[in-house]
């Protein structure tokens, strides 16, 4: 999505870098067939990549160039369907529809754990199942490993196909995990193909941002690089954490929710990430943060929990997985429940003071589910 989900959107494609150039016409959703007359049509933001994949055991692929375009829609009304297409002289995209939310007190949305591999053969079930159980969802959300070899284009060509005209009508939003990263350096491909908004921390652009979306604050900041986090001093760690207070403190909106990569609580036996409680979780508990969506572990597990003894209303912290690489769950004391060998998508509405959360299996099947309301006084209420 745009910055503003109720009159932007965000427009991404790529092309062999003989396509100089690359426009995107639109206009309001027509009764009938498209009439030129009524198109508006803009340039788009060119810039040219080049990719070179050397995997660990030093096998080298193919050198991959091309053209990322880009254009954000805006001006567009609240509640309105459009239809918008991408390209260049003879050559265009089909027309894709999409909505704009409305300006109401329900919103729904769906949240994936990793997805990272066999992402054409088996990831694609999993996201085709959920737009198909919930398709008038307002966004997608990602919690990071996208692919699972940072660089390699054959990799990201699955996850877009996996995704296929989901990806082009839907908006989308992710947050990195590790194995989008690199040596500590975010994949190239990651900001030339996604225009997240550009309202996060200074040095961590495309991947810490926020959006408002009716009575939601929905939050992404970026623990990717695990290992410069453990240092306590990578990844723009203290310009995350004032950033994060910074828009906690101003936030007016009913319920909060973040994402990020790596759990706060991990349901692997011996995995655990209290670097990233130490940094974080005092600033979501002081500003009363209602949900945390995080991936990373190949499993699921969620719990109310906190390394602060005198916290009364614990936050709820979820971790889940949508691709097919799949881990145990260990014996960890903050789970109120957890799986294993699963994949798994989430839906997430929100009503007013209420909200519902539901997670279900590749099957379709009801695998966990859970609800919050808020009183009058913001003190939540789980159920």
């Amino acid at each position: 999505p745009g910055e503003n989900p109720y009159t932007t959107v965000a427009v991404n494609w790529r092309t062999d870098t003989s396509v100089s150039e690359g426009f995107c016409e639109y206009m309001p959703a027509p009764e009938g067939r498209v009439i030129s007359e009524n198109v508006k049509s803009f340039r788009a933001a060119t810039t040219t990549k080049e990719y070179n994949f050397v995997d660990k055991d030093g096998s080298v692929e193919p050198t991959i160039q091309s053209n990322h375009h880009s254009y954000v829609i805006d001006g567009l009304e609240s509640g309105q369907r459009y239809i918008y297409r991408v390209g260049a002289g003879e050559n265009w995209s089909e027309w894709f529809e999409f909505i704009v939310p409305t300006a109401g007190e329900k919103i729904s949305f769906i949240y994936f754990g990793d997805p990272q591999v066999d992402l054409k053969s088996q990831f694609s079930r999993i996201i085709r199942s959920a737009y198909r159980h919930h398709p008038d969802c307002a966004f997608m959300v990602y919690a990071g490993d996208l692919i699972n070899r940072p660089g390699r284009d054959i990799e990201w060509d699955e996850w877009f196909y996996a995704g296929s005209h989901i990806l082009a009508t839907v908006p989308q939003m992710m947050t990195p995990g590790n194995h989008d990263y690199k040596d500590a350096v975010l994949d190239p491909h990651w900001n030339a193909q996604f225009t997240l908004p550009a309202n996060g921390a200074k040095g961590v652009e495309g991947s810490c941002y926020y959006v408002d979306y009716q009575n939601l604050r929905f939050i992404s900041i970026d623990t990717g690089a695990d290992y410069e986090l453990r240092k306590e001093d990578g990844l723009k760690l203290e310009a995350q954490k004032q950033w994060l207070t910074s828009i906690l403190e101003s936030n007016t909106k009913k319920w909060v929710i973040l994402t990020t990569h790596l759990p706060f609580y991990s349901p692997k036996q011996n995995r655990d990430n209290e670097h990233i409680r130490k940094h974080f979780q005092p600033i979501l508990e002081k500003y009363n943060v209602d949900l945390v969506l995080t991936g990373h572990d190949h499993s699921y597990a969620r719990g109310r929990a906190s390394d602060n003894p005198q916290e009364k209303h614990p936050i709820m912290y979820v971790v889940s997985v949508s691709g097919p690489k799949l881990s145990d769950v260990g014996d960890k004391e903050w789970m109120e429940f957890s799986g294993e060998h699963k994949q798994l998508y989430q839906i997430i509405t929100i009503d007013s003071n209420k909200l519902n959360y539901e997670s279900y299996a590749g099957n379709g099947s009801l695998f966990d589910r859970f609800s919050i309301k808020k009183s009058s006084i913001g003190k939540n209420k789980f159920r």
